[in-house]
């Protein structure tokens, strides 16, 4: 029989626990009460938040429908798995984010349809009716996301949902049907309050279409894919402490403008990312070539311009015997720390750090676009645990 482990050593194994694992501190919180009371150590809570400092990727969001299985798919790696109940299949996904998924509930069995907002941690299912036209982009994120938030707790607290588009204002009503409008439209939806803000309209001087594509959080705005990496710039939060203030002077085009992509490209199938430095970055893929593209936002006097950062040729990194069918784009995580990469053999996450490696994440292939779920789920567990042992 092997000897015990010294009482010293236990502390730092039980740090290893890895943030995909949220099943690993229960089983581990059984062994013993020592082991018990180690993990409810406010202390240990502390240590262990600053040897994993980011969230972890526990799932995926999809709307394969043909696929005839849940809406969020868990990683390979994670032991995370969400309730049987939470199938959502007759819901498309629109965004992921903060912990927070953002659904359309198109449902007819249901007496209302609309938007609902889903904790998978805690399963609280939040709907409210849709207040702006079809053809729009949607982004969930923490409502104290501009405030620093760090979103380890916020789950089940206050949302903001913004969505975007192009057309239906002004002269530019059929836009969206007969051709390209140099019309944007948003507006956003607190639940705080319970209501949608004011519709803004602005002309941006371009003609564009929004791509089903996520959009990505960076300092106070939300940035909106368009044509060829085209972005539209929706400064949410200083419209909603503006409208807070209950000023009635909106100048719509100071939260609604455009930032075109690096001149003279043509980018395909492009990604808004954070960029390394916490600015706004692009990540496009050449197809042909598997080639991925990182480009970051610089700014040079009082304008902007595109500096291409890095070139990563995904044929030399992606563990898969043959690519017969070229591998695509499909999610970013929120942080910016990784980009996804959809193939026949399933999907790889290329972290975008200082050494790139390819990791699979998921065994479903050939999937267009993905919103992955990120959560401090296990050291929120691990919270709980500490509240409710009674230390001697």
């Amino acid at each position: 029989m092997a000897p015990p482990l010294p009482d010293d050593v236990i502390p730092g194994i039980l740090l290893r626990l890895s943030p995909d694992d949220p099943a690993g501190v229960v089983r581990a919180a059984a062994v013993c009460k020592a082991w018990r009371l180690i993990l409810a150590d406010p202390s240990f809570v502390a240590r262990y938040r600053a040897l994993h400092p980011s969230a972890p990727v526990l799932g995926f969001l999809h709307n394969q429908s043909l696929l005839h299985i849940s809406r969020l798919v868990p990683c390979t790696s994670s032991s995370f798995r969400p309730s049987p109940a939470a199938d959502h299949h007759m819901r498309h996904a629109h965004d992921c984010r903060h912990g927070r998924v953002l659904f359309y509930d198109y449902d007819y069995r249901r007496p209302t349809t609309g938007f609902a907002v889903w904790d998978p941690i805690a399963g609280d299912l939040h709907s409210f009716e849709p207040n702006i036209g079809a053809w729009t982009q949607q982004a969930v994120l923490c409502a104290a996301a501009a405030d620093g938030c760090d979103h380890r707790g916020c789950g089940g607290g206050p949302f903001i949902v913004a969505a975007a588009a192009m057309g239906f204002g002004g002269d530019d009503v059929t836009a969206g049907i007969l051709g390209k409008s140099s019309t944007a439209q948003a507006q956003f939806y607190s639940s705080e309050t319970g209501k949608w803000s004011i519709h803004i309209y602005t002309d941006v001087g371009t003609p564009f279409d929004l791509e089903d594509r996520p959009a990505a959080l960076v300092g106070d705005s939300l940035y909106f894919v368009g044509d060829s990496g085209i972005l539209l710039r929706y400064r949410y939060d200083l419209l909603r402490r503006r409208l807070g203030k209950k000023d009635r002077f909106i100048i719509d085009s100071d939260y609604l403008s455009v930032i075109k992509p690096p001149e003279g490209r043509r980018l395909g199938n492009v990604f808004v990312v954070a960029a390394e430095d916490g600015g706004l970055g692009l990540a496009n893929l050449y197809e042909e070539s598997s080639r991925l593209y990182l480009w970051a936002r610089e700014t040079v006097g009082d304008a902007g311009q595109w500096v291409r950062r890095r070139v990563i040729d995904l044929k030399t990194m992606l563990p898969i015997r043959r690519l017969e069918m070229r591998p695509c784009l499909c999610g970013v995580a929120e942080d910016g720390s990784a980009i996804f990469v959809s193939t026949e053999d399933g999907v790889f996450a290329i972290g975008l750090g200082s050494s790139s490696k390819a990791r699979k994440v998921s065994e479903v292939g050939n999937v267009n676009l993905m919103y992955p779920f990120m959560s401090f789920y296990t050291e929120s567990l691990l919270r709980k645990i500490c509240k409710i042992t009674v230390v001697p």
